[in-house]
């Protein structure tokens, strides 16, 4: 399983390596979201790496980031074309509002129409970044999850995502 994960730049650290596979997010409330990262359990808590999927794109924002806000497009094309071209079981997107709570993390879903499930990170505990927005790619394997692309700032158009994404399935 692959995660992908928005941040500025493009370098990899130890130290977001480490931070990633521990996360513990609560399982989404609509089932619908809980069905779209495979999440049959009946927990309340899951792990990136329990998500079914080979490559997971995780989304770092703040739902006040006029960048966020923009970037968003490019994450909805890119869910678009990984459904077009039947790549949506091998890859999920998901989001963390850093510093956001449930309610602003709600409201930035209901206005931004994202079809993908987000999660509010209050305390900005999930994922240890300097600047917002970020983007991750990340491989997930039932030992956790490891980060391959990580950019910050601006991040790659839809199209520049899926090359990528497609190089890290054929790895």
């Amino acid at each position: 399983m692959v995660l992908v994960l928005m941040l500025q730049g493009c370098a990899v650290s130890e130290k977001t390596r480490e931070l990633i596979s521990p996360v513990s997010l609560p399982r989404p409330a609509a089932a619908h979201q809980a069905a779209y990262l495979g999440l049959f359990n009946a927990g309340e808590n899951f792990r990136l790496h329990e998500i079914r999927a080979r490559i997971l794109v995780v989304e770092v924002f703040q739902s006040a980031c006029s960048l966020c806000r923009h970037q968003v497009d490019t994450l909805r094309e890119l869910y678009l074309l990984l459904e077009r071209e039947a790549l949506s079981g091998m890859v999920k997107i998901i989001g963390l509002g850093y510093g956001d709570d449930l309610l602003a993390v709600e409201e930035f879903a209901r206005r931004s129409a994202l079809p993908y499930p987000l999660f509010a990170d209050p305390r900005g505990e999930y994922v240890g970044v300097d600047e917002i927005p970020v983007l991750f790619v990340l491989a997930l394997s039932p030992e956790g999850a490891r980060v391959l692309y990580e950019f910050h700032g601006p991040q790659p158009s839809a199209a520049g995502l899926i090359k990528l994404i497609r190089q890290a399935l054929a790895d």
